[in-house]
């Protein structure tokens, strides 16, 4: 998206904002916010980053916003919009892009045939989706769902859990420290050679998706279900 429209791309990990920048919006600059949905709701280090962002130069430039989901995306966008206007930012522009609902903890992946289908089908929207943007159509284009109503309850639910309790490592653990590295969020630690998951999470399951030795797991479930990794489809 931002190679296409020319704009910055800042990742909202844990790390950025320690770093205490005040970003600069050009005159034609447009900005962007692309996020999963959790929970029907935002990631809570999506919300800690809007709550720590710095804009000099914004005079009404076009903001939008892309929402990636398994099943629907509730009225996360509700959320967005209300954040955002406590920092003086109108969102102008709200988009869903459905994807592979990778959600082990709940349920089981899909095939891969459907994996294949849903890919396809997701890469002609995001195409859709830029042309809008590079329009800078003034667009709600995302399927909420039948149970939208719910997501100030899930919403509340996910922000109060405490989602680190439930995870482990199984004797196949080599610690290699992948989930280290790769978490967004610095909430793994290495102790004795095995991951330890501290308080503050915000659920992406990278860590158990992207263990080589499926050795990461949450709760009583995950060990018998497919993990998954986006693969770029030919």
């Amino acid at each position: 998206m931002s190679k296409e429209t020319g704009d910055s791309l800042v990742f909202m990990s844990k790390s950025r904002l320690k770093e205490d920048i005040t970003y600069e919006i050009g005159e034609q600059e447009s900005i962007g916010f692309v996020f999963p949905v959790y929970w029907y709701t935002l990631p809570t280090m999506v919300e800690r980053f809007i709550k720590h962002l710095r804009l000099s130069g914004y005079r009404g430039q076009y903001v939008y916003a892309i929402a990636s989901y398994g099943f629907s995306a509730g009225g996360i966008m509700d959320r967005l919009k209300n954040m955002l206007e406590e920092k003086q930012l109108k969102l102008d522009a709200a988009f869903g892009v459905k994807m592979v609902d990778n959600y082990v903890v709940g349920y089981d992946i899909v095939s891969r045939e459907k994996q294949i289908s849903l890919l396809k089908n997701a890469e002609a929207e995001i195409e859709n989706v830029l042309s809008l943007i590079v329009k800078k159509e003034h667009i709600q284009k995302i399927n909420k769902g039948s149970l939208a109503f719910v997501s100030p309850l899930t919403g509340y639910a996910y922000r109060r859990t405490d989602h680190t309790k439930k995870f482990f490592v199984t004797q196949s653990c080599n610690g290699c420290r992948q989930c280290e590295r790769n978490c967004p969020c610095n909430t793994i630690k290495m102790v004795d050679g095995k991951p330890v998951w501290k308080e503050d999470c915000t659920f992406c399951l990278s860590c158990l998706h992207g263990c080589r030795q499926k050795a990461v797991q949450y709760g009583r479930f995950t060990e018998k279900r497919e993990r998954y990794q986006y693969r770029q489809q030919a």
